[in-house]
């Protein structure tokens, strides 16, 4: 996989040196900017007020897209989700939403982003509750662990409101 990213940005810096200075002068398109780091998207406090727990700083979990904090027994997860296997973070969202796999519940929900849908295990609060988001073409996901599922889908959509404000 590395060695197909090296020569993908080899390949991207070849066109672009190639293209002459009329490519490398044109603005971006306008489009949703998602962040660059999961961390500093939630602060202490609006953890505290949608958990009712005291939290730490948060702390990347594999790359700086995700973040966990851990308080009084309470998890909270955030994972900014980059394109995949050839999947844009929208046709993930969209994969994730039309799944039907045995045990799992997917179950939409308003009032955040564009788009967003709880997901959990059936008759299991072990795994979390999660809630996808899809805001223009990005995508995000807030796990909370250590909740019955009601609270967790309030706990989950605050937080998650709370992110997709930064988008």
């Amino acid at each position: 996989m590395t060695t197909c990213a090296t020569v993908g940005v080899v390949g991207l810096g070849l066109v672009v040196a190639l293209s002459g200075p009329a490519l490398q002068a044109r603005p971006a398109s306008p489009a949703i900017v998602e962040p660059a780091a999961a961390c500093p998207l939630l602060t202490s406090a609006q953890l505290t007020a949608a958990t009712g727990a005291t939290f730490g700083a948060g702390t990347p979990i594999s790359a700086p897209t995700s973040c966990q904090w851990f308080g009084q027994g309470k998890i909270v997860t955030l994972v900014i989700r980059r394109p995949l296997a050839g999947k844009s973070p929208v046709d993930q969202f969209n994969t994730g939403k039309a799944s039907t796999l045995p045990g799992i519940t997917v179950e939409p929900v308003a009032g955040v982003g564009d788009d967003a849908y709880y997901v959990f295990f059936a008759g299991s609060n072990r795994a979390g509750c999660g809630l996808v988001v899809k805001k223009g073409a990005s995508a995000f996901e807030i796990r909370v662990y250590g909740f019955d599922l009601a609270q967790a889908k309030t706990v989950a959509k605050a937080l998650s409101q709370n992110v997709a404000s930064t988008f």
